[in-house]
């Protein structure tokens, strides 16, 4: 499948699953205690950062007291925190993963309740659980369109159940109208884009290494990004946390390299990515971004960066995941002409 059709194939997932999980992620949610202890959440599989994500969500959203590790991890270390009534959720990739079936039944056994996430109904985990949220995207694990879905229906599933159990705060209202925009902003973002993207990638494959630096919402993003990159073949690309970057720049990049800055002006990690692309600049590495026009100390200190609408924190980090997972389509199909130091 060519970048063209991997990029629609994306933007058409993430639209059915948006509008699917409107109709179907309430009733669902209402049937589960989820006030009752901590929120246990496993991402399985090559989803396990994916768990992180979802768990940051659910603390950020409605203050959930949230406990967030792989399977295994769950499994060896933590099966213990699990009681009558606990709540865990696991996020499933497709085919068999005999661990987190195991911590399935261990919570049964512990009188828990068992919620997955997947994207279709004949995953074994599904089949195990108390209750089952549907991402509308097909493929294999590692499908951009099921990653990028999968993510803007963690963070949505994370909204709405705290709308419906949390007191309202009036940001709420922006929250979902632009859960509800995020489909049209990607189709914006593809149609208008498409020549700044490939401004950046021709850039970015000058350099000899490529930092990928995000937080908060934006982190997943930047972690998902260099993996894929990764697994493209760009072995030169890698992720680092932004107050990681910001507490060592010089660690992570040195003169002639490239750091691309993913943040947005809703971030609340805006000012550390401020300050880690001004280290940036000062150890004489090229600075890029991918933010919103708000943003305009990133905007300003960019060598070259791009612009998206702007949108909440949670919508607009699944907006940055799907640009990301594009610049790493076109980072496969553009060679690497590294300039000397």
């Amino acid at each position: 499948m060519g970048t063209r059709n991997q990029v629609q194939a994306i933007m058409s997932a993430l639209a059915l699953t948006l509008e699917k999980a409107r109709a179907e992620y309430g009733t669902t949610l209402r049937k589960v205690r989820w006030g009752d202890g901590p929120i246990y959440v496993c991402g399985v599989g090559n989803y396990s950062a994916l768990g992180l994500a979802a768990g940051l969500a659910f603390e950020s959203f409605g203050g959930w007291h949230v406990v967030a590790r792989p399977p295994e991890v769950f499994l060896n270390y933590s099966l213990s925190l699990l009681q009558s009534r606990s709540v865990l959720v696991l996020i499933s990739p497709p085919g068999e993963w005999p661990e987190a079936q195991e911590l399935a039944a261990r919570a049964h056994e512990r009188g828990g309740t068992v919620v997955a996430m997947a994207n279709t109904m004949d995953s074994p985990l599904v089949k195990l659980a108390d209750h089952a949220f549907l991402v509308r995207a097909e493929g294999a694990g590692d499908s951009p369109a099921i990653a990028v879905s999968m993510h803007a229906a963690l963070h949505l599933l994370a909204f709405k159940v705290t709308q419906a159990l949390k007191k309202p705060k009036p940001i709420w209202e922006q929250v979902d109208r632009d859960f509800d925009l995020l489909p049209g902003k990607l189709e914006w973002v593809f149609t208008q884009l498409s020549g700044v993207v490939d401004s950046l990638v021709e850039e970015a494959a000058h350099f000899p290494r490529l930092c990928l630096v995000g937080g908060g919402f934006n982190y997943y993003p930047v972690r998902h990004a260099a993996w894929r990159m990764h697994s493209l073949a760009s072995p030169r690309v890698e992720e680092v946390e932004a107050t990681e970057f910001s507490s060592a720049a010089s660690h992570f990049a040195r003169r002639g390299d490239a750091a691309l800055f993913v943040s947005g002006s809703h971030s609340k990690l805006k000012k550390t990515i401020h300050r880690a692309a001004a280290q940036a600049r000062a150890q004489e590495v090229r600075v890029l971004s991918l933010t919103d026009s708000n943003d305009r100390e990133l905007v300003e200190g960019s060598d070259l960066g791009i612009l998206v609408p702007q949108l909440q924190e949670a919508p607009a980090s699944t907006l940055a995941l799907f640009l990301l997972e594009w610049l790493a389509m076109e980072t496969l199909r553009t060679p690497q002409q590294v300039k000397p130091r």
